[in-house]
């Protein structure tokens, strides 16, 4: 609740009237609109009554009034605050913070409202995927996640499974939001929840899919420090996670060249042993190192070079090896390298 320091009583009386009259302004605002729906929605169900094939021609109309409802009746809640007074009319205090002392006057009402149309918000998500109004999706599923958290809706106890596949369906609205903050929340909401898939969709994947996303944008602007700063957030929540560790390598050796990499691409491969990226960027800093001493030391001959080269390319190859087995489908992409170090370390001989 939003804290008043009282300089003089007028003063304070003012401040606190507004807020209520706000409130009440959107309570009323709000309540006038979950009615619209409400009425709305009654003229659906008899129309379908007498005709399974009618044709829903307010769906548009009730989606936007239960929304706005929510939206003005969740800024109403905050709000609902009124000074409590003493019967000759000045300021009740705490005796305990020597505070004013407030209460409620809407909130009674608003409550009810908001959790009685929790199915409805969830059915107007559902409407959004199908439309692919993610936006409209999106807003419906956050509505019904920050309700069922809320303190005042405890009454609600919704099946965890529930929500959690919600959270899922909030992560994905956001992702085709491009939104990939809200959509790496959401779906780590649900994968904590035990929602780890939708058909053949892993909300790893997509939770995967929204660091590259951000990491890559980041990179493109050159705003490495960003980058550095947002994947090392990220790791912090999941340390254990080589994908993301194999991230922090793109970022280190984009930032500070592949050298620097090297040992986060390393941890990365350690983390996760079926990762092929890990290991293919792993293979390809030692393989880069090997040509970066030939190049600086082209003066040298393959007999010199060999002592300090070859064990280089030897280190590599199985790594490429290893990324080959674990992504079959692009192994060209690996024996490129393979066949490069074989003819390499046949030159050095």
């Amino acid at each position: 609740m939003k804290k008043f320091y009282f300089l003089v009583a007028c003063a304070s009386l003012m401040v606190m009237g507004a807020n209520a009259q706000t409130a009440e302004e959107l309570y009323k605002a709000g309540k006038a609109e979950f009615e619209k729906y409400d009425k709305l929605y009654g003229e659906y169900v008899l129309a379908h009554q007498q005709k399974e094939d009618a044709p829903d021609a307010t769906a548009t109309e009730r989606a936007t009034a239960l929304m706005k409802g929510f939206e003005l009746l969740q800024k109403a809640l905050p709000l609902d605050t009124v000074i409590e007074k003493n019967k000759d009319g000045s300021v009740k205090m705490d005796k305990k913070t020597g505070k004013p002392k407030f209460k409620t006057k809407y909130s009674k009402d608003i409550v009810p409202l908001l959790t009685s149309h929790i199915n409805d918000v969830v059915g107007v998500g559902n409407s959004g995927i199908q439309a692919q109004d993610f936006p409209m999706a999106f807003k419906a599923f956050n509505y019904y996640r920050t309700l069922v958290n809320a303190p005042f809706a405890a009454s609600l106890k919704p099946d965890p499974e529930m929500v959690s596949e919600i959270a899922f369906f909030e992560g994905y609205s956001a992702y085709f939001m491009k939104d990939y903050d809200a959509a790496y929340s959401a779906f780590k909401s649900a994968l904590n929840g035990g929602y780890t898939q939708n058909g053949d969709l892993k909300v790893s994947d997509f939770m995967n899919d929204c660091v590259a996303q951000k990491v890559n944008s980041f990179c493109n602007d050159n705003k490495f420090a960003e980058a550095n700063q947002y994947i090392d957030n990220i790791i912090a929540g999941d340390p254990s996670n080589g994908f993301l560790q194999n991230a922090k390598g793109f970022v280190v050796e984009m930032k500070d060249g592949f050298e620097a990499a090297e040992p986060v691409y390393k941890k990365a491969t350690e983390l996760d042993p079926k990762n092929a990226d890990a290991f293919f960027n792993y293979g390809r800093v030692i393989y880069e190192k090997a040509v970066k001493i030939a190049n600086d030391n082209s003066s040298k001959t393959n007999k010199e070079l060999a002592p300090i080269i070859s064990p280089l390319f030897r280190e590599a190859k199985p790594l490429f090896e290893k990324a080959k087995a674990l992504d079959e489908k692009n192994e060209s992409k690996y024996t490129r390298y393979i066949e490069d170090i074989d003819y390499k370390l046949d030159m050095l001989k």
